[in-house]
């Protein structure tokens, strides 16, 4: 009896310390919320192309620069070198301040484009001048562009040059900032174009001593107009012919939404142009699509408007600021005179242009007053006007979360559904997408689910009413759960498409649609 209460005591000993080795293990159902995310209409449109109408309906308002026209455009003052050498006819005798030499000239600027400018007022450059001193003495050198004044002084340098030997030249050189400097540019009688006029004079050092000049010696001066860039310019800027494009244009709307058409109800674009220049001008609008790159859709624009000429008037001086009285010339495009709405249903993030303008087409009428300011240019500009009235299909909005599902090293989920709880406020049936993201946003994988989210209850204006809550569940393999535990990000893709085709909805600043993603997981605890 006693040896079987012991053997009996023993087991129980041992039994005992097994179950405090081993690890007990079970399975536990959990309920995780995981995502919370609100969409509107900001995810499909920046919100600076948006506006409100008094009935709190959204319209879009979008102007985008096409070309301008300006002082660039029309003409260059090139960097331009004006080389002056005297030399010495005869040998003479001079003392100390005695001038030797003096002289103007008139020297021609390259402009561009055969521009001919009676004036001009420079916001920025330089000039540089060099001299070469071949007389034996210093020199005293006072070099004028009298065609360069500033408050009414005339751009001057005076320069005391160094001696020159048999071996080199006396030399000097100088940098001169002539911002703000006015140029005349009609020579010493006033009757010429493109024209500087400079003036030499040299002198012996009137610290120096009495020199010998022999003939054949030099003054050399080298002048160099250096990135000149003018604020104001004046004269005929001829009648040149330009051709911009074909070209494009970046059309910032649509860049956040990846699919779908829409079919509008409305569109109104205005293509101004704006003249700022004082010279006439003449268009041609060869040609005007818009590009969607992402999937290759485009479409032309079909108006009168193509290939027909467009005569826009000269600008006026207003001689206060503004300096200038704009001229204007608009034309709207609208879904009843051309196919614009075509143009803007494919989602464009391009738009293409083939312009031919025409630069005085009826020759000099202005008597060489044409004028040109650097900051009013000729401009051409694409207003964009239409309310968020349309027929959706497949219309995507996308918005990126972030996500982590912590992975403790104790347990792990063995199977789970992920459900989705999608609360409508949007007049459109909806498809749901999910992508993963790896922690540097790579793709994982695409998790499919079957069912839509439904749309909201609309009234008889087809406004909405009340949201639609509808509820999607995405059963989970063992590998979903492993790309689940490897995503750092998921990606939702939200496709509309209007229940009420093909009536027109209007879109409202507060419609928006919220979704939750919760996991129902079930786990192995250890």
């Amino acid at each position: 009896m006693r040896f079987f209460l012991a053997t009996i005591l023993l087991l129980t000993i041992a039994l005992s310390c097994r179950k405090a080795i081993e690890k007990p293990t079970w399975d536990v159902d959990v309920i995780a919320p995981l995502v919370n995310t609100t969409l509107n209409i900001n995810q499909l449109l920046p919100s600076n192309v948006l506006e409100t109408n008094s009935d709190s309906s959204l319209k879009i308002v979008y102007s985008t620069d096409i070309f301008n026209i300006d002082v660039d455009s029309l003409f260059k003052i090139p960097d331009t070198t004006i080389t002056e050498i005297y030399t010495v006819p005869l040998n003479l005798i001079a003392d100390p301040g005695d001038a030797f030499y003096s002289n103007d000239e008139e020297r021609p600027l390259g402009v561009s484009n055969g521009v001919e400018l009676n004036y001009a007022s420079i916001e920025s450059g330089f000039i540089e001048i060099e001299v070469f001193n071949d007389i034996r003495e210093k020199v005293l050198v006072t070099y004028k562009i009298l065609s360069a004044t500033k408050f009414g002084d005339t751009l001057t340098l005076t320069e005391l040059i160094d001696a020159g030997t048999s071996f080199q030249p006396g030399y000097l050189k100088k940098r001169i900032d002539i911002s703000n400097y006015d140029l005349n540019l009609t020579g010493i009688n006033g009757n010429k174009t493109n024209t500087l006029v400079t003036k030499a004079v040299a002198s012996v050092d009137t610290n120096g001593s009495t020199v010998n000049i022999n003939i054949g010696q030099k003054l050399k001066y080298i002048n160099t107009l250096k990135d000149v860039v003018p604020y104001y310019v004046k004269g005929y800027f001829g009648s040149q012919n330009y051709r911009f494009g074909p070209e494009t244009t970046n059309f910032k709307v649509f860049d956040r939404i990846i699919d779908g058409t829409i079919d509008i109800e409305d569109v109104d674009v205005n293509l101004s142009f704006e003249n700022g220049i004082g010279v006439d001008a003449q268009l041609i609008i060869n040609q005007l699509k818009t590009v969607n790159t992402n999937n290759g859709a485009q479409a032309s624009l079909s108006h009168s408007i193509i290939g027909s000429p467009i005569n826009i008037n000269r600008s006026t001086e207003t001689n206060s600021i503004p300096e200038v009285n704009y001229t204007s010339y608009f034309n709207q495009l609208t879904t009843s005179n051309s196919n614009i709405d075509n143009l803007i249903e494919l989602f464009p993030n391009e738009l293409l242009y083939d312009i031919n303008l025409l630069i005085n087409p009826f020759g000099n009428i202005s008597g060489s007053n044409d004028f040109v300011y650097k900051k009013h240019p000729l401009k051409t500009k694409l207003n964009v006007e239409f309310p968020l009235s349309f027929v959706a299909n497949n219309l995507t909005l996308i918005d990126t979360v972030d996500f982590n599902l912590e992975k403790n090293s104790s347990d792990k989920i063995i199977e789970g559904t992920l459900f989705i709880y999608a609360n409508n406020g949007y007049p459109f049936d909806a498809t749901l997408g999910l992508e993963l993201l790896d922690e540097n946003s790579n793709p994982i994988k695409s998790l499919p689910i079957s069912n839509y989210i439904a749309s909201a209850t609309v009234d008889a204006n087809l406004k909405v009413s009340s949201k639609t809550e509808s509820v999607l569940a995405i059963p989970l393999s063992r590998v979903d759960i492993d790309d689940l535990y490897r995503s750092k990000k998921i990606i939702i893709k939200t496709a509309f498409n209007t229940t009420a085709k093909p009536q027109f909805v209007k879109i409202y600043e507060n419609y928006n649609i919220s979704i939750k993603m919760v996991g129902d997981f079930a786990y192995q605890i250890n």
